[in-house]
């Protein structure tokens, strides 16, 4: 009786099966994945097989009353992963929204507990009929029917508002997209009553197939490509930080504190150690590293600094947190900027302070000097090319802004954070960076 409806259900459930296989052998699509999306692929399973078992059993059922069990259980497992793919996809939209600015989780907690309401009571409604009964193979609305949709089309309309208030972040076409896991079971309405096998559950699936192809291969596309220029930029970088000239100078200061102060030398010749060895390991591993550990890579490249500029030079630190990981060599270029060009350029020197703390669900890293500043319109990081030729020829020191270009980029991509940079010239400089807790 329910054969077409068994039928379609049961392609939609191989076409899923094949995307969430591919999600977890792929080594390249299984390391940029979402969990939210490997959740969604599983409650879209779970609910696809609840379904076709669930228009089995009531065609069973028909013959032989003991199947009325397992119809009822059939169905239960198809309400609750449906509210549960209510959710898990509006808490997949906001972690996709995250990613390109600030979002709220709370409407995933309220879409979460308003599920987990009307998926118990649809549960109890298959035994009392208040929502719907199914009688000789049909189902039947009950007199309560409308009240039963109001959760569902309260989540879809709470994800839908959540899309359209952040289309300018995510763009038009990833919104579409998005939308249509909410557009397309409202049509299953209309199109069910000409071809009776669509239903609403059908309309999701295909939503998500589309969210798959479209949206989702296409940011593990992305995300391949930006750690591809990760590696390259990281070892330029690296590079970059063992400066010959820096390191030629280190060995001049050492060779004249030879004479005038021996266990100075010792103590110097320990941080320059540490100093080449952390540098050189970063071109091994391209994880994140511990807070702690990159405040202490800074403090050795700080004290080879003012072995070489003394008094002129003072470094404070103000750590309220440090329980979170960064890129490393993130810090040092940031401070060598600001030991370079701006508080080496007052003929007093001047003061770097660094401090921690967490704000608003993000960890904060904020350098402040009271160096000579700058103007900060000509500073267009995000508009930098690949190619420093392409550098506005205002800016002086180009390799240096790229180094902060590449700092920007690696703290969005591996971080999902951001950078922030203030100055004033005659004042100082103000540099921000925040990293998302749930990181």
């Amino acid at each position: 009786m329910h054969h077409t409806e068994i039928v379609a259900h049961q392609i939609l459930f191989l076409v899923i099966l094949l995307n969430f296989l591919g999600c977890i052998t792929s080594k390249e699509i299984k390391k940029t994945t979402s969990k939210f999306f490997i959740a969604l692929l599983v409650s879209d399973l779970i609910m696809l097989i609840s379904l076709i078992f669930e228009y089995k059993f009531v065609d069973l059922m028909q013959e032989n009353p003991v199947y009325v069990l397992p119809m009822r259980i059939a169905a239960c497992n198809d309400f609750i992963s449906y509210f549960s793919l209510l959710t898990i996809f509006l808490y997949y939209v906001i972690e996709y929204i995250s990613k390109k600015t600030k979002i709220s989780w709370l409407y995933g907690h309220v879409a979460a507990v308003v599920c987990i309401i009307y998926a118990f009571e649809w549960c109890i409604s298959i035994f009392t009929g208040i929502f719907f009964s199914i009688e000789n193979g049909r189902f039947t609305h009950g007199q309560y029917y409308w009240v039963a949709q109001c959760g569902g089309f309260f989540v879809a309309g709470l994800t839908l508002f959540v899309i359209i208030k952040h289309i300018k972040d995510i763009g038009i076409h990833d919104a579409l997209f998005l939308m249509s896991f909410e557009v397309l079971p409202i049509l299953s309405i209309f199109i069910r009553r000409k071809y009776h096998f669509f239903t609403s559950q059908m309309s999701m699936t295909f939503s998500i197939i589309l969210t798959f192809n479209f949206i989702h291969l296409n940011q593990v596309k992305y995300i391949l490509l930006q750690e591809t220029k990760l590696k390259q930029n990281k070892l330029a970088l690296s590079f970059s930080q063992i400066k010959p000239h820096f390191i030629f100078n280190i060995l001049n200061s050492l060779y004249v504190l030879c004479d005038k102060d021996p266990s100075k030398v010792k103590e110097a010749i320990g941080d320059f150690s540490y100093y080449l060895r952390n540098n050189l390991d970063v071109l091994e591993d391209q994880s994140l590293i511990p807070f702690p550990q990159a405040i202490e890579n800074l403090k050795h490249y700080v004290n080879l600094e003012k072995l070489r500029f003394g008094e002129d030079v003072y470094v404070s630190y103000d750590l309220q947190e440090t329980n979170f990981k960064i890129p490393p060599l993130t810090l040092q270029p940031l401070v060598e900027n600001s030991i370079k060009h701006g508080i080496l350029r007052k003929e007093a020197g001047g003061t770097i302070v660094i401090s921690s703390c967490c704000s608003d669900k993000y960890y904060k890293i904020k350098i402040v000097d009271d160096g000579v500043g700058f103007d900060t319109n000509n500073l267009y990081l995000d508009d930098f090319s690949e190619n420093e030729s392409e550098l506005p020829e205002s800016l002086n020191n180009k390799k240096e802004h790229i180094g902060i270009r590449n700092v920007r980029a690696r703290i969005k991509i591996l971080c999902h954070g951001d950078m922030e940079i203030k100055s004033e010239i005659g004042k100082g400089t103000s540099i921000i960076i925040s990293i998302p807790e749930n990181n």
